[in-house]
């Protein structure tokens, strides 16, 4: 059986840990401080049922040693249980042992393999088919894997007697990213640093946690709808990377297409100043002195395909990178005079 959500795989785990608990478990994650947390968890729901059990985390290329400590009884130390990381880089002649083993596990141990990805390991599926309890998170959605890392950053908190505002929490994860490891270190920094304040808040993040990342994709976006060039696309693009980036995109466009709105009514610049206070003085004159060469169309076609390039990021149809190719060479030929219908096409003073 395989779960493609982590709630539903640990609802799972919750279910059968009284009873018929499986010997074999793969764990598929891109990360491997997640695949061991999760083993850890299965572990413990091991550990509920048996009462006593000794886990080890042997080195998956001594598979010969490894499966016979597996089908090896101790009356003494508890049950086993073998926690196998990487087992999608060992060779095919090193898997085959494990395939057959998974047919027909030991009753006296438990087994739970790792691994970044499944390609590999079509034999070892089709053969433990009946044993084999499989929890694949390779193709979870980013906005799933984003409110899961969230719900596990507020339970690490709170094992620590700490909560995580909102705010705060959603601004730590839009700077770090979805790296699982470099998050927890954040939350511990933070943890750390509040004492014995109960709540960790907005600006407890501002302060301690890095904005390198933020300062990077607040500067590709400037440079993407303000500059008449294509900006240099220096980082490696992937979802964690491309969908906070959107988030920023779409923060200049719509502050764009307020002040193309606020000039078109007549608005002095004191007056977007007004309505604006957040936009920093020196962006502010940049964008007065673009804005009257684009004016709302630009800003409202841009926004449009940004939408359809968020739409096709969440549902995996193409790759992040040729995403954001093609977005940034729509916007740029939207910034030439005859890119628009002659009736909104901004007039250059």
């Amino acid at each position: 059986m395989k779960y493609q959500n982590l709630t539903a795989f640990e609802k799972h785990l919750e279910q059968t840990s009284g009873s018929h608990l499986s010997k074999v478990f793969l764990i598929i994650s891109g990360c491997a401080h997640e695949r061991r947390q999760i083993a850890e968890h299965i572990a413990l729901a091991i550990e509920r049922k048996e009462g006593n059990i000794q886990f080890a985390a042997p080195d998956a290329s001594a598979m010969e040693e490894v499966i016979e400590q597996l089908n090896t009884t101790s009356l003494l130390a508890g049950k086993g249980v073998f926690f196998l990381d990487g087992i999608d880089k060992l060779k095919k002649q090193a898997i085959a042992p494990l395939a057959s083993y998974v047919v027909k596990p030991s009753p006296f141990s438990y087994l739970i393999l790792g691994a970044s990805s499944g390609k590999t390991l079509g034999d070892l599926y089709l053969q433990g088919k009946k044993e084999l309890i499989a929890c694949d998170l390779t193709e979870e959605k980013p906005w799933d894997r984003k409110e899961r890392i969230k719900r596990s950053l507020l339970q690490f908190a709170a094992r620590e007697g700490k909560s995580l505002k909102p705010d705060a929490l959603e601004h730590l994860v839009e700077n770090v990213g979805l790296d699982l490891p470099a998050l927890e270190q954040e939350v511990t920094k933070l943890i750390t640093y509040v004492g014995e304040r109960k709540e960790i808040v907005l600006s407890d993040v501002d302060l301690l946690c890095p904005v390198a990342k933020s300062a990077t994709l607040w500067q590709l976006a400037e440079a993407a709808i303000w500059q008449e060039k294509i900006p240099k696309l220096d980082e490696s693009i992937d979802l964690g990377f491309l969908l906070p980036l959107i988030g920023q995109l779409r923060t200049h466009l719509q502050n764009g297409l307020t002040i193309a709105e606020l000039l078109a009514r007549g608005a002095s610049s004191s007056d977007i100043r007004h309505t604006l206070p957040a936009l920093k003085p020196a962006f502010l004159d940049r964008a007065l002195a673009t804005v009257p060469m684009r004016r709302a169309p630009f800003f409202k076609a841009a926004l449009n395909y940004l939408f359809e390039m968020e739409f096709q990021a969440k549902n995996g149809s193409l790759d992040p990178a040729l995403l954001l190719e093609l977005f940034l060479i729509k916007i740029t030929q939207l910034k030439k005079p005859h890119a628009l219908p002659p009736s909104q096409s901004p007039r250059r003073s």
